[in-house]
């Protein structure tokens, strides 16, 4: 259970500009962890700088109630304290801005972002952290991969892409209270929503020291807590969203519905997401957008599986890279093994992609599943605006469960692909999910497709065996 603790963020947002005359880049003015946490009002905080051929450094703007009480120039640091009451027009939130002065007299800047907030500590490791609720800080323990079970020499924590710009804010690293490490980051609100967060997905990364990716956590902002739409399949209890989806679309079809609904895809047995398209409909096989710190879009890479790159420990270190299926190898991404314990059934692994207290299901989840008579019955100009199908068990057909197609992005190239592999008549749309179950060199997969040709003969397949290097969606079921 997360324990939600009042606290004060300072939050550092680095707007480092020269404010006169031109570039000297012999000057350096920076703030490399972005908040503090103190835990109350009126109590100080403090924050790190880093400085070269910067004399002092001045307050120029200060929040309404919070006062700067130092900037000592030797050691590096600034103390704020935040306001004692609110009954004066004082701010829970506002930016502090400082000048800091070269010997010649040029100038650079820096905003910093206080605020009131509190923090929320996810208390059990995952690879995959779930942020429902914005204005807040969330905390984690950036020295544990997995569930708790990877030991990790993290030295720094960065953001390695995001789904939106300032979507997940402030992400910084230091020792809590109790004198642990803490990785911490901020979600703000929806400035159109009020109460809301702007759902998206993002991926921090560990570094150590020598700046390698030494392991790395999925974000998944969402308003809807998917703990709290959960429904029984199979006796079990699964998602009723895509693992990084906002919404089930339940058969909408509203493009953002759909769209929206789609969530990550993921490599067989690699806890790492991937986006999907650009738009619902594939116009293109364009990616999703996908942005740095510095609000750049970056691209994902695309690489061969090779006896370096083909390895587990190799795609660990290369979140952002999908691996191509290796032919000689039955089209796994690994080069030459099938490691069958990344993702298990028995236990969940450290590579699991799903949030703490939820794991990847086995193939018997989807057991008996089959298409709606309703959906079956459907003119195929309808049932193909919906992008997906009401599911039923064989013996419960009176409870449905509907599973978006967002296709798949295919072993082959890793491109994305919404249309099944039948060459002379190919289908608009086609769902694919991941289960741990394998099947020597293959795994195994709900499939379901839209036939163009008559509705009589769309096809759902519980249990198909897919190449491993596919990248699919994801139904995390409850452990």
């Amino acid at each position: 259970m997360r324990r939600v603790i009042c606290s004060i963020v300072l939050v550092v947002g680095l707007c480092v500009a020269l404010v006169a005359c031109s570039k000297d880049e012999s000057n350096l003015l920076e703030v490399p962890s972005e908040s503090i946490i103190v835990p109350n009002a009126g109590v100080q905080g403090t924050t790190t700088f880093d400085s070269r051929n910067i004399t002092s450094l001045t307050p120029t703007s200060i929040p309404n109630g919070w006062t700067v009480d130092n900037i000592d120039m030797y050691k590096g640091t600034i103390t704020v304290t935040a306001p004692v009451s609110f009954d004066n027009e004082e701010v829970r939130r506002g930016f502090l801005h400082l000048k800091g002065y070269t010997p010649i007299g040029k100038t650079r800047g820096v905003s910093i972002f206080l605020a009131i907030a509190e923090t929320i500590p996810f208390n059990d490791a995952a690879n995959c952290y779930v942020a429902t609720t914005p204005q807040k800080r969330y905390a984690f323990n950036p020295m544990v991969g997995g569930n708790g079970d990877v030991e990790l020499a993290t030295a720094e924590i960065k953001l390695l892409w995001q789904t939106s710009t300032d979507l997940v804010e402030y992400i910084d690293m230091r020792e809590n209270e109790n004198g642990a490490m803490e990785a911490s980051f901020f979600i703000d609100e929806d400035e159109q929503n009020e109460g809301r967060v702007v759902a998206g997905n993002a991926l921090i990364g560990a570094f150590n020291s020598a700046g390698e990716i030494i392991w790395s956590w999925h974000i998944w902002v969402t308003n809807n807590d998917p703990s709290k739409s959960a429904v029984e399949l199979n006796d079990q209890i699964m998602m009723n969203v895509n693992l990084g989806g906002e919404h089930n679309s339940n058969g909408s079809t509203n493009g953002d519905d759909i769209y929206c609904s789609y969530g990550m895809y993921y490599q067989w047995g690699r806890k790492d997401p991937f986006v999907g398209p650009l738009a619902y409909n594939f116009p293109s096989n364009d990616d999703d957008n996908i942005y740095n710190s510095d609000g750049y879009r970056i691209p994902l890479e695309y690489v061969d599986s090779t006896t370096e790159q083909g390895t587990v420990e190799w795609a660990t270190a290369h979140p952002m890279a999908l691996i191509k299926g290796y032919k000689d190898n039955g089209y796994d991404w690994l080069y030459d093994e099938h490691n069958t314990e990344l993702w298990s059934a028995s236990q969940k692994s450290k590579y699991d992609p799903c949030p703490a207290g939820w794991r990847m299901p086995d193939s018997s989840l989807f057991a008996n599943l089959t298409i709606a008579a309703s959906d079956d019955d459907l003119a195929w100009s309808e049932a193909q605006k919906q992008y997906g199908f009401n599911l039923v068990v064989n013996t419960e057909i009176e409870r449905e469960y509907f599973f978006t197609a967002q296709g798949r992005r295919n072993y082959l190239d890793c491109r994305l692909d919404i249309f099944n592999d039948d060459e002379t008549l190919p289908v608009p749309w086609s769902g694919y999910y991941w289960t741990v179950t394998t099947d020597g060199t293959d795994a195994k997969a709900l499939y379901f497709d839209l036939n163009t040709a008559t509705r009589t003969e769309n096809s759902i397949d519980p249990s198909r065996s897919m190449q491993r290097a596919n990248a699919m969606p994801v139904r995390c079921v409850r452990e």
